[in-house]
């Protein structure tokens, strides 16, 4: 007996791509009936969409109902982009299971999610297992708990072995993670991965466990093909379908969701925000202010592409505050010493990132631009800095309100050892929001 599994990973509310995915899927249905199931790995919902921001994810939940979805697991977009409660009632409408064995409400010892689910077709039993990966401080900051996930694999698959007939990973932790765990638990059939955004075209085996990924925004469908004999899985086989080979799909979700946000006025008389990639601006500098108004600290350092699309001036609403701020970005307090501070502001005044396309970190401009500080002065003839009127000490303390972006160790590496404080869930578009008097 044939069955047919589809998997689709990283959507990031690429909402074009994915109605003509849920179109290909629900032909797919007519044709294998029940002999197919459809699993989505995470990372559909991305605020940075006028319809998923107006609705909080919930509009994602209702396509993947639409489109047959049998099980979900959740990536870090789901996790770290909502506060506790919009997570816990993100699925309250799904039609599928959610499983994800690794996350955790702070203080619990049981994932707040079913670990697994166990499905079956035509007496044949799989047991799909859910993972995402560990942006612990982040989870944290939000009164969640991410735990070990190759703890969290062996307790699944102990549970499991002897009750199914197939064991399915529905992986959000990354390529190389789910290639250890191949290593470490042949006794998985399928893993299918995403979170890296790397796609197979026709699979990767690790020993006997074969590995799917269908890459990211929807570019590709996953399909396993897995045949049965005697209720023993005999063959396995993978590929990827081209979601540009598919016919087109008309896509209203982005008017929706921009006239739902076009209702909430933030401003009537707004002043114009342009878009200056090498040298600040008015709006730009009063970002920053903001930023170290928002999080209580010494000064403050951000960069001008942030600003993604200019603003004409007028009536400033919650969408055009998003086309200026689509980013799912949070601030972040770091401690440094005064020794550290000047360093970083070094670094900052090179400007080594101006001209460079950035992807990834919650970023969703393109170039980065320069940076932009404030409540930092610097006499150049004297090589001296100066915090609030005060010359930098080197083995004082300070404090930087910035970017969790930038706290991953590419952009200012001296960040990734030092003390940080997240300041979960506002995004910079809360920030102006909160303070939209200062603008």
């Amino acid at each position: 007996m044939e069955i047919k599994l589809f998997h689709t990973n990283d959507i990031h509310s690429h909402l074009y791509n994915y109605l003509k995915i849920k179109n290909y899927l629900l032909h797919q249905k007519k044709r294998y009936k029940e002999r197919m199931m459809y699993v989505d790995l995470g990372d559909h919902v991305d605020r940075s969409h006028p319809y998923t921001e107006a609705t909080l994810g919930k509009g994602n939940i209702d396509l993947l109902n639409q489109a047959g979805c049998d099980v979900a697991t959740l990536g870090n977009n789901e996790g770290i982009t909502l506060e506790i409660d919009d997570l816990k009632s993100l699925y309250d409408g799904a039609g599928f299971d959610v499983v994800c064995a690794n996350l955790l409400e702070s203080g619990e010892r049981e994932p707040y999610f079913e670990p697994y689910v166990i499905k079956e077709i035509n007496g044949i039993k799989f047991g799909f297992i859910g993972l995402t990966v560990e942006f612990t401080p982040f989870y944290k900051a939000l009164g969640w708990n991410v735990s070990d996930a190759f703890e969290w694999v062996e307790k699944c698959v102990d549970q499991l072995s002897g009750r199914v007939d197939c064991i399915v990973l529905m992986s959000h932790l990354g390529k190389y993670d789910d290639e250890t765990i191949a290593i470490r638990f042949p006794e998985i059939d399928i893993i299918l991965g995403s979170h890296t955004h790397h796609h197979f075209d026709k699979g990767e085996r690790v020993g006997p466990v074969l590995i799917g990924a269908a890459g990211r925004f929807g570019d590709y469908i996953g399909e396993v093909t897995l045949n049965f004999e005697g209720g023993k899985l005999v063959r396995k086989s993978a590929r990827l379908i081209e979601t540009d080979l598919l016919a087109h799909i008309d896509d209203p979700y982005y008017e929706y969701g921009r006239d739902l946000m076009r209702e909430r006025v933030i401003q009537w008389n707004a002043l114009p925000i342009p878009r200056h990639l090498y040298h600040t601006s008015r709006f730009i500098t009063r970002l920053a202010g903001m930023i170290r108004k928002f999080t209580d600290t010494d000064v403050s350092i951000v960069h001008t592409g942030l600003i993604a699309k200019n603003f004409e001036g007028g009536t400033l609403t919650d969408y055009e505050l998003h086309k200026v701020l689509p980013h799912p970005i949070n601030a972040v307090r770091i401690e440094v010493t005064g020794r550290e501070l000047k360093d970083i502001l070094r670094q900052s005044m090179r400007n080594e990132f101006r001209d460079e396309v950035v992807r990834g970190m919650g970023f969703r401009g393109d170039i980065f631009g320069s940076f932009v500080t404030d409540n930092i002065g610097y006499i150049q003839s004297k090589r001296e800095y100066f915090v609030g009127g005060k010359r930098v000490r080197d083995h004082a303390k300070y404090t930087i309100g910035t970017l969790d972006m930038y706290t991953f160790g590419r952009i200012f590496p001296h960040f990734k050892s030092s003390r940080k404080t997240y300041m979960m869930p506002d995004f910079l578009r809360d920030i102006v929001k909160r303070y939209s008097d200062d603008l």
